[in-house]
């Protein structure tokens, strides 16, 4: 186990996307814009048109992953996750009439009518990621 702590916290920034436009893609330019290294998404809601997202598929050593592409009215329920070192690692969870489906994000997920986002700012701390020796990212100091 790892445990990084940070008493100084930053600004809450608050984004709204509205139609067409891409939800990780978007989230990225304004995180370097702002020169945010380290954050948590607090909170994303919204309406999507497109959802990607990918979810594991066994329990191997080396992870073995479904990606899907979701191409129809959608609800984003929520996503949360975190910003490290400049970039965000994002899962959502998204419905629809006929069923959920929950995963980490992946770039191309488009906004039907709107989205709203809230990035808590953390300060004082210097993140990165690194992989094990399974390949998986895991967060540690600079």
């Amino acid at each position: 186990m790892r445990t990084y702590t940070t008493s100084q916290l930053g600004r809450i920034v608050l984004i709204h996307l509205g139609k067409g436009e891409r939800v990780l893609e978007s989230v990225e330019a304004e995180v370097s814009r702002l020169g945010i290294k380290n954050g948590i998404l607090l909170s994303a809601i919204g309406s999507l048109r497109k959802a990607c997202l990918h979810f594991i598929t066994n329990t191997d050593d080396t992870a073995v992953n479904r990606f899907i592409t979701i191409e129809r009215p959608i609800e984003l329920s929520s996503a949360q996750g975190l910003i490290v070192d400049g970039v965000p690692h994002f899962h959502l969870t998204i419905s629809e009439p006929d069923g959920m489906y929950a995963g980490h994000m992946e770039p191309c997920c488009e906004v039907q009518y709107l989205a709203e986002l809230a990035i808590l700012e953390l300060r004082g701390i210097s993140l990165t990621r690194r992989q094990d020796e399974y390949g998986i990212s895991y967060i540690d100091t600079v």
